[in-house]
């Protein structure tokens, strides 16, 4: 768990592989990865490997944030076409945010961009080789 403060910021993990989803060693690179930010550093980083990766409490989200109650079970799922990867909320309670702006519908992830999921704070980064 990770405290700014008195802050709870909660902790993430990717999930275990499971049979539907394969071993992610196995996959090829990924594009971008999701970068959890702790008091302005990075605290883990997810590559977003595959069509589709879930965000929330649940065990079965690719990013499985636990101790953030704020946090949907499914809270939001990040789809990739192409070279280019969306974020869309699946409808939480509190929604997924962008930069600031609380987002309805898909949403174009841009390098850089600032993505608040409950109290979680990621940046959308490219991989180094794309």
């Amino acid at each position: 768990m990770s405290r700014r403060g008195n802050q709870d910021f909660g902790t993430d993990r990717v999930a275990k592989p499971t049979k539907e989803s394969g071993d992610s060693t196995q996959q090829s690179p990924a594009l971008a990865t999701l970068v959890r930010m702790v008091d302005g550093r990075d605290a883990s980083v997810h590559p977003l490997l595959g069509d589709m990766f879930i965000i929330g409490r649940d065990k079965a989200c690719h990013i499985q944030i636990t101790d953030d109650t704020s946090v949907s079970r499914k809270h939001a799922t990040v789809m990739r076409q192409g070279v280019r990867f969306m974020i869309e909320d699946n409808n939480s309670s509190n929604g997924v945010i962008v930069n600031g702006e609380k987002i309805a519908g898909p949403h174009e992830m841009r390098v850089g961009d600032k993505i608040e999921i409950g109290k979680q704070l990621y940046v959308f980064r490219r991989s180094v080789n794309n």
